[in-house]
């Protein structure tokens, strides 16, 4: 009886506790293990990409570098002409497109200035063409044949004519080749001149018609003064030159009636 309630001793809770303990250090063990390969790999991979970026923000550099360079060369291209041109340089971007906005605005001016004398110059070419074009008329008119028209002269009316011009006044009658001059300081209703008055106012309807050459605006007064007063009804006619007077049509008109 003594001997079976005698206390025995067992080893069993410690071995356990130690194949625990054990069992979790090992596991703990694999854990930081697996951990720190993991760790190593997202280390390496972080490394690569770090190293292809900055590789690449390289390739950025130099590429900004060129630019910048290329910038620089075409700035100073630019500064070479506007000095080129008498203008500063240096200027900024904002200064620059004022700049060019003046020298466009001077060019359009320039241009148009050009063009204008041009046309003036077309002008005093078509002036000169067109002067002596009326030279040449004026030439022609002084001496081609003055015809007289009779065209609107009533038949009621039987036409005298007397030419006036700087020397005196020359009678014409149309139906043959008479005439009479006489000279400026002789016209007065006496002498000469004034019988052909008297036997002009004789005739029924006699209408006394001064053809008036350029020069001859002093005997026009005179004489129509003179002509006035003997009561006879006096008409102008001026004569563009001093051509011959052709009576042609007159005495055609006279004949036909």
């Amino acid at each position: 009886m003594a001997r079976r309630e005698q206390i025995q001793n067992s080893l069993f809770p410690f071995m356990s506790v130690l194949v625990c303990t054990i069992g979790s250090l090992v596991v703990l063990l694999a854990v930081m293990s697996l951990t720190a390969v993991s760790t190593t790999g997202a280390a390496e991979e972080a490394f690569e990409d770090s190293r292809v970026r900055r590789a690449a923000d390289r390739v950025l550099l130099e590429r900004d570098r060129a630019v910048m360079d290329e910038a620089e060369a075409l700035w100073n291209e630019v500064d070479r002409a506007l000095e080129a041109r008498g203008l500063e340089a240096g200027l900024t971007v904002a200064d620059l497109s004022r700049t060019l906005a003046r020298e466009r605005a001077r060019g359009d001016a320039a241009q148009v200035v050009a063009e204008l004398a041009a046309e003036l110059a077309a002008l005093a070419r078509d002036r000169e063409f067109v002067e002596a074009s009326i030279a040449v008329l004026e030439n022609r008119r002084e001496t081609l044949p003055i015809l007289i028209d009779p065209t609107g002269l009533s038949r009621n009316w039987k036409p005298f004519f007397i030419e006036c011009d700087a020397g005196g006044a020359t009678a014409y009658r149309a139906s043959d080749d008479f005439r009479y001059f006489v000279p400026l300081e002789e016209l007065s209703t006496s002498g000469d001149f004034g019988r052909y008055l008297r036997r002009v106012k004789a005739v029924p309807g006699a209408l006394l018609v001064l053809l008036v050459r350029p020069d001859g605006i002093r005997t026009l007064s005179k004489a129509e003064s003179i002509v006035r007063s003997a009561g006879i009804r006096v008409a102008r006619l001026p004569l563009p030159g001093s051509g011959k007077l052709d009576w042609s049509l007159l005495r055609r008109a006279e004949g036909g009636a």
